[in-house]
């Protein structure tokens, strides 16, 4: 009888794809795949058990995720500065 993993091999894929869209002008994206891959691999877990490919799956989305957060408040700091400047500027 074949092994079917699909849930697992979905979780993996959308965990590259959250952490490659996550440096992309839709940084978005990558965080609904990121959250797609870690629930993809909670169901594949559940149905499939534990394998290497869910494991590798759910850790490519949390890094996917912790990496959206690290970009969005670096850029949210970034133009809090340039804001700042500019307003400085025309003062």
């Amino acid at each position: 009888m074949e092994n079917k993993k699909t849930f697992s091999i979905l979780a993996l894929i959308f965990g590259i794809l959250g952490i490659v869209l996550t440096f992309t002008p839709i940084s978005i994206a990558g965080l609904v795949f990121a959250i797609l891959g870690l629930v993809f691999s909670s169901i594949s877990k559940k149905k499939e058990g534990k394998n290497g490919m869910n494991k590798a799956g759910f850790i490519l989305s949390l890094i996917a995720v912790i990496l959206w957060v690290i970009v969005v408040v670096i850029a949210g700091i970034l133009l809090g500065a340039v804001a700042l400047g500019a307003a400085s500027m025309f003062s």
